[in-house]
């Protein structure tokens, strides 16, 4: 794939740390935003800043990122900001608004796959992606819990990174890896600063949107076994109830059971993409 890189050191600032130090900062800021009544700019904000954070990662990973785009992945780039910003459409019409505009964004960036597929088989991936994007939007919208879900997501997200990674491109691991990042940063500023449930919640599905299209980018251009992703997504469809101690605080050991949950669909799909070869 693109850009791959080997110096620890270099994976590690895109990685984790520019992804880590946006998220927070962007986060901050639609914190203040919220806090000084601007509420509807906090709304088209929320999920922006997922896209945002994740862009300061995949244009250091992307070493040979051009504007106007030219490659696949330049496209990419750019496109998911069209699936994150679907998630604040009207709940009457957010599931098929999400599925039919993360539909046309991929289509923009896999055109020169789409132009070689035979009628049926792009009528079968069009009707299977639009049932999965619709199904993982109506599922978040369950979502009412704001310290579960997003640790639900990131042991998902974490477990796709290696998935990828190891099943086929450094590159598009460390993407994916980065999404969890800007997310991890988000969720541990919000038990810092009590972010409010909406909000958080709001940069969870932008999250979701942003690491679905990543998914399907790895199947796609990677290879990466469509039924391993689909099973390690598998958790989205779980809706976990709110969960507080007796003074009003977060009860940490929630977690548990909730990382369990989560990462048991991802160990299977790890284990469907394991090489037959010792990786040494």
């Amino acid at each position: 794939m693109y850009g791959e890189e080997t110096s620890p050191l270099a994976m590690l600032l895109p990685v984790a740390v520019y992804p880590l130090l946006a998220a927070i900062v962007l986060g901050l800021v639609i914190y203040k935003l919220d806090g000084a009544g601007y509420k509807k700019a906090v709304f088209w904000a929320a999920p922006v800043l997922i896209w945002l954070a994740w862009l300061t990662a995949a244009q250091g990973i992307h070493t040979r990122w051009q504007f106007p785009p030219r490659q696949a992945l330049d496209w990419f780039l750019l496109m998911t900001l069209v699936p994150v910003l679907a998630t604040r459409l009207p709940k009457n019409i957010r599931m098929s608004g999400f599925g039919i505009s993360s539909m046309l964004a991929f289509a923009l960036v896999a055109q020169p796959l789409v132009g070689r597929m035979s009628t049926i088989d792009l009528f079968t991936h069009l009707v299977g992606w639009l049932l999965l994007l619709g199904v993982a939007i109506l599922a978040s919208d369950q979502q009412k819990n704001s310290f579960r879900f997003p640790a639900s997501l990131l042991t998902m997200i974490i477990l796709s990174a290696i998935v990828i990674g190891i099943s086929s491109s450094l590159a598009l691991a460390q993407m994916t890896g980065a999404v969890a990042a800007v997310l991890g940063g988000l969720w541990l500023l919000a038990r810092v600063i009590r972010l409010p449930d909406d909000l958080m919640l709001a940069c969870t599905q932008g999250a979701m949107a942003l690491w679905i299209l990543v998914l399907a980018y790895a199947h796609y251009y990677a290879d990466v076994n469509i039924y391993a992703l689909v099973i390690l997504a598998l958790p989205l469809l779980k809706a976990w109830p709110e969960l507080t101690s007796t003074d009003g605080k977060v009860e940490w050991k929630a977690l548990i059971p909730t990382v369990l949950i989560s990462a048991s669909t991802g160990l299977m799909a790890l284990w469907m993409v394991w090489p037959a070869q010792s990786l040494f």
